[in-house]
């Protein structure tokens, strides 16, 4: 019945500076990009999932319930990826902690204050 997750949507006022930033800061690949009437942003490759960063007319400014939806980006170690993305400017609001699931997480914050995790070894 239900696979999987196929993508996850992120809607911002600025989609191409929100996607350079995932781009320049994780390495993400762009798959894809439209810029139709309806339907404009870039679709990035994250591992076998993807990302789409688009543009929304009822979106303006900085999340302001950004505790409401995070995600998680599943990586080798969470404690190199902490290292590498710090030292590439990210905000971390979370440093690396183990969770009672005995998994390891980092939690960041892209431009537009939307919140995303690293998850994985230490």
């Amino acid at each position: 019945m239900y696979k999987s997750i196929s993508a996850i949507l992120i809607w911002s006022e600025d989609y191409k500076k929100l996607s350079d930033w995932y781009q320049e800061k994780f390495g993400f690949e762009t798959i894809e990009e439209l810029n139709y009437s309806n339907d404009t942003g870039i679709g990035l490759r994250v591992g076998a999932s993807y990302l789409w960063i688009g543009n929304h007319s009822e979106v303006h400014g900085m999340n302001r319930d950004p505790y409401r939806i995070m995600f998680n980006i599943s990586v080798d170690s969470v404690g190199q990826s902490y290292t590498d993305l710090s030292a590439k400017g990210v905000e971390f609001i979370a440093k690396p902690f183990l969770a009672p699931i005995q998994k390891w997480f980092a939690t960041f914050k892209d431009i537009d204050g939307n919140i995303g995790q690293l998850i994985g070894e230490q």
